[in-house]
């Protein structure tokens, strides 16, 4: 049992999500939610006891129970808060599960708050579910599944498509019967009543399916019916019944579920492939030789279908992170006595998993303090002529090639004066200190700060908006606070789609070679005394007569600028275009990034390091934190 306990694991889990996101439905009203539910108790627990988990397999029979009673009934808010418990419950035994490889939880008491909804009756759910073998000559079509070899848990995934074939058409008989296909076969028939292409279309979305096929059956006189024999193995008999099979064989398309590490282990050898298709680059070049510039021209191509394709099956969508959100702002909401709204949009946008799961923490700060922090009492809204019903945006989308996320309330906003006392009080700066707007709002993510009085389960430590900012920062991103007082505010962070393998420009600076991402470059023009100008002191390059801050890299990094004509390098921070002036532009290329680690790590202004084709070490330009990381807006 124990190899399957990871697959049990991960479906397990996918189910408890499903049982989140659909009682928040309930909640709101959605009736057919309830149906959600059931289904994915059911499976657990036919899951948990294939795998011998006791305590796991009797609450989630318990808890069925219970959900059949409330089939097309309105659930309070109380009820719901229960039931919420209840999957907690089943997310506690299933970590006990992966840690100790058991299911002691104590439920007792948890069940008593069920029982007390409605009494649980003493008969068993599992005779609901089963099928009354009777006549079924209203059946209109017969299903023939075939289970892969490898599948390895057939009962429970046998009784998973038929909780599918459940939710599009009516089951009329199944042959075997259902209690045989659920201990475990891998062939089996359904005769049901439905519609042939919503049939198709459910079964094609389950694995381990090796191939089913779905037949017509087709009567030549409403007299004539199929007899069925009740027995163990059935057989449909009639001599005056003939099924004309329009038969729809559809092979399935096979998946397997990949650890992620193992994606991270292809990731690491494409990018060695990828210095190495750089160095032979390099030497076709020098030696000139039209066999080789062949053969490495045929490799770059395929390299780089291969680095495509593996980047693709890193990328996976927002809402595997998004969907664990409304739950938290919901309970949270609640404990603090409040009304919140959330949204969420954009959930198919893809990112890097390694990015995604990277910002999944910070993301749940920056709700969490719009819920605390900026969302008022019911009463406070009243008071401010809002509704009593604060809103909270959770939305991603693509910008150019970059990913943009934002978090975004109609709350209180900032408060910038008792930030400043806060501060003044934290010794974080001077009494005489004139700050701008912008630069007061930035003090939020310093670490420890924090304008609550005393710190509480939720927050006030000053932690979480640090977190936020330390995280962004190191994935290359950048962040951007906007907020009015008494309208509300919006956190808007803007991330590389992945940190792997990307496009740079590498230019010449002092004799140093360095690499600036190419998601920042906007164009590269050429410096003369025309375009060179100083206004008030500082330096400013004119393309296309308006005026752009320029910043010289040999006198921000300390060295001897070359001689010759200059390169002005257009950026974009923020939608505000700087100039960073270098010696030459010398390639543009794919390069791997490393990350910086140890000491090194700190220097501001690089995100990390590529090796080049001939082993030569570039810094990455870190172009937010290098024009000023802590200003934010």
């Amino acid at each position: 049992m124990t190899d399957y306990k990871s697959e049990f694991l991960q479906e397990a889990r996918e189910f408890v999500e499903l049982m989140n996101q659909s009682f928040l439905k309930l909640e709101k009203g959605e009736k057919s939610a309830i149906d959600e539910i059931f289904r994915a108790v059911h499976t657990i627990k036919g899951m948990a006891g294939f795998m011998e988990f006791k305590n796991l397999e009797k609450f989630c029979h318990k808890l069925e129970s219970t959900l059949g009673q409330l089939r097309g009934k309105d659930v309070s808010e109380e009820v719901v808060d229960i039931l919420l418990s209840s999957v907690d419950v089943i997310s506690e035994m299933l970590n006990k599960i992966e840690s100790e490889n058991n299911d002691d939880v104590d439920f007792e008491q948890i069940l008593e708050k069920i029982s007390s909804i409605e009494i649980c009756k003493e008969e068993s759910d599992t005779k609901k579910l089963d099928l009354e073998l009777k006549d079924f000559e209203d059946a209109n079509l017969k299903i023939t599944i075939k289970l892969t070899e490898d599948c390895q848990m057939k009962g429970v995934r046998g009784l998973l498509i038929l909780e599918t074939l459940k939710s599009v058409c009516e089951i009329r008989a199944t042959e075997p019967e259902e209690t045989k296909i659920e201990g475990g076969c891998d062939f089996f028939i359904v005769y049901a009543k439905g519609d042939a292409n919503a049939i198709e279309e459910a079964l094609s979305a389950v694995s381990e399916i090796e191939k089913f096929s779905i037949s017509e059956i087709v009567k030549p006189s409403a007299q004539k019916t199929v007899e069925v024999e009740p027995k163990a193995e059935k057989k449909v008999e009639s001599e005056e019944c003939e099924l004309k099979v329009e038969k729809r064989e559809v092979k399935k398309s096979e998946s397997i579920r990949v650890d992620i590490q193992v994606l991270d282990t292809i990731m690491n050898l494409i990018g060695e492939l990828v210095i190495i298709r750089g160095r032979l680059l390099q030497i076709s070049s020098k030696y000139s030789i039209s066999e080789l510039s062949e053969a490495i021209n045929i490799m770059d191509k395929s390299v780089t279908r291969l680095q495509d394709e593996v980047m693709k099956l890193r990328m996976v969508k927002v809402e595997r992170v998004f969907n664990k959100f409304p739950r938290m702002v919901r309970d949270l909401a609640r404990k603090l006595g409040k009304k919140v709204e959330f949204t969420m949009e954009g959930l198919d946008t893809e990112l890097d998993r390694s990015v995604l799961d990277e910002m999944s923490d910070p993301i749940m700060h920056l709700i969490r303090n719009a819920v605390d922090h900026g969302i008022e009492s019911p009463e406070e809204r009243i008071m401010a002529g809002k509704s009593e019903v604060g809103k909270i945006k959770l939305s991603a989308k693509r910008e150019k090639s970059n990913v943009v996320i934002e978090i975004e309330d109609d709350g209180k906003g900032l408060d910038l004066e008792k930030i400043r006392k806060k501060a003044l009080e934290k010794g974080l700066i001077a009494e005489n200190s004139n700050l701008s707007d912008e630069e007061i709002k930035a003090l939020i993510f310093l670490p420890g700060f924090s304008t609550k009085d005393a710190p509480t389960e939720i927050s006030g430590r000053g932690v979480g908006m640090d977190v936020v900012k330390t995280t962004v920062e190191r994935l290359g991103g950048s962040l951007k606070l906007i907020s009015e007082k008494g309208k509300g505010t919006k956190i808007r962070i803007i991330l590389p789609p992945t940190v792997a393998i990307i496009k740079s420009l590498l230019v010449s600076v002092g004799g140093q070679i360095y690499a600036i991402p190419l998601s920042n470059v906007v164009e590269a023009v050429y410096v003369d005394e025309k375009n060179w100008k100083k206004i008030h002191g500082n330096p400013f390059l004119l393309v296309r007569e308006k005026p752009i801050l320029a910043f010289t890299l040999s006198e921000i990094f300390g060295c001897n600028g070359g001689n010759g004509r200059k390169v002005g390098i257009i950026v974009e921070r923020e939608n505000e275009k700087f100039a960073l002036i270098v010696d030459s532009i010398i390639d543009q290329q794919e390069i791997v990034v490393k990350p910086l680690t140890g000491l090194i790590s700190k220097v501001r202004g690089f995100s990390g390091v590529t090796i080049l084709g001939d082993g030569t070490v570039v810094p990455i330009v870190d172009v937010s934190s290098l024009l000023g990381g802590d200003r934010f807006g």
